[in-house]
């Protein structure tokens, strides 16, 4: 047996007064599935575009106290 055909066939044997809730739940579920998960940090680093001269690297020291301007 499938594990929806178990779900339906215990769905069955569930007390009417918590069918509403069981709905919710399952809904619940359903939306939860159709989210992507949260990106991790090195995820979102790798989509950091970064606008700044050639040598912009190589010269940081000299661009971050003001002797080159980018």
């Amino acid at each position: 047996m499938s594990t929806k055909e178990l779900l339906k066939s215990e769905i069955d044997e569930v007390d009417t007064q918590y069918l509403d809730t069981l709905y919710r739940i399952i809904k619940s579920l359903q939306q939860q599935s159709t989210v992507p998960p949260p990106q991790g940090l090195m995820a979102k680093l790798k989509t950091v575009k970064i606008s700044a001269p050639k040598d912009f690297a190589e010269n940081i020291d000299a661009y971050l106290n003001g002797e080159k301007n980018a």
